[in-house]
């Protein structure tokens, strides 16, 4: 049976491409499919924008260093970036792993030049961010992916009118239940806390889940009206059982050719305890309903009494993902 996805038709070859939807929703899978194509480079996690906790993303940072058009003060803004100090900037989070990967792999004097070639604006920070991904991986079509980034759609596709947005939903107790195990192997002061409480831990994970999905799903409804050309959300249920099917569809709204080593994804034995790999386990079709047995009953029926419209709506229920 397929279940409702809100795709527009086929369009024009994307000048960018957005991965978005609450973590443990398939982003990073999404990401993996689309990285196979010969054409399209899609950057890890950047939250140029923002986080889930805390509005105040890298853009907001580098604001400190005043007008861009002053070279100086560009060159005081890429010191910055791959210095400690950028990394050592928040103590909530470590910073996110493009700009790590940046630093390590893009030489300091061709990520400055390539500011200064540009107007030196947010949105260029934002594009040659992406540009230096695409360059190294040889590949035309520029792109990023970061889940909480389903916040900024608007802003976003004023920046990039001919973009795409490919927004992953999931099944909340699905969502719930990777985040518990995740967060369990995280070392977070917060979370290490937490765990000794193992109820007030569940009831933590829960509440967040619980909230951040209800944005999800809410945004996606609303965006899918307001940008029917550039916006496409996908159950990740739909893409596990059907990939071959699923990957065609957001090739077409992509305007790329589907390939078929975009169906090459590696599943690992033991899903379950993965940990961070939960998003790269491939097509393995078990994984969209495996959520039911590790989900305390209270917990299914908390999200089955607030989300019943939605969860129908999505064609989630009780006895079918």
């Amino acid at each position: 049976m397929n279940h409702p996805v809100y795709a527009p038709s086929p369009a024009t070859t994307a000048e960018a491409i957005f991965i978005v939807g609450v973590s443990r929703s398939g982003t990073t899978l999404m990401w993996n499919i689309l990285n196979a194509s010969d054409k399209i480079a899609i950057a890890w996690e950047n939250n140029f924008f923002g986080h889930i906790i805390g509005s105040e993303g890298a853009r907001h940072r580098f604001r400190k260093f005043g007008d861009l058009s002053v070279d100086n003060n560009v060159r005081r803004l890429v010191d910055y970036i791959y210095s400690d100090q950028f990394k050592k900037s928040s103590r909530y989070r470590n910073v996110s792993r493009h700009w790590r990967w940046i630093v390590e792999k893009v030489k300091k004097e061709d990520f400055l030049q390539r500011i200064l070639n540009s107007d030196r604006s947010e949105r260029a920070l934002f594009v040659v961010m992406m540009q230096v991904f695409a360059a190294h991986e040889n590949k035309p079509i520029i792109g990023e992916k970061t889940p909480v980034h389903f916040r900024y759609v608007p802003e976003i596709l004023r920046w990039f009118p001919n973009g795409r947005i490919v927004h992953m939903i999931r099944d909340p107790r699905a969502i719930f239940v990777s985040e518990l195990r995740r967060r369990r192997k995280t070392s977070t002061s917060l979370y290490n806390q937490l765990r000794r409480f193992e109820f007030l831990y569940k009831l933590f994970i829960l509440l967040q889940t619980t909230i951040l999905w209800f944005e999800s799903v809410y945004r996606c409804s609303k965006y899918k009206k307001l940008y029917p050309d550039n916006y496409y959300a996908l159950r990740f249920e739909d893409l596990v059982r059907d990939p071959e099917n699923y990957i065609n569809q957001v090739c077409s709204f992509l305007g790329v050719d589907f390939q078929n080593k975009m169906l090459e994804q590696s599943v690992p034995r033991n899903p379950m305890l993965a940990g961070f790999l939960a998003g790269q386990e491939g097509f393995d079709a078990q994984a969209a309903d495996r959520w039911r047995h590790h989900i305390d009953r209270w917990i299914n029926s908390w999200f089955s009494l607030c989300f019943r419209k939605y969860l129908k709506e999505l064609g989630y229920t009780n006895q079918s993902g």
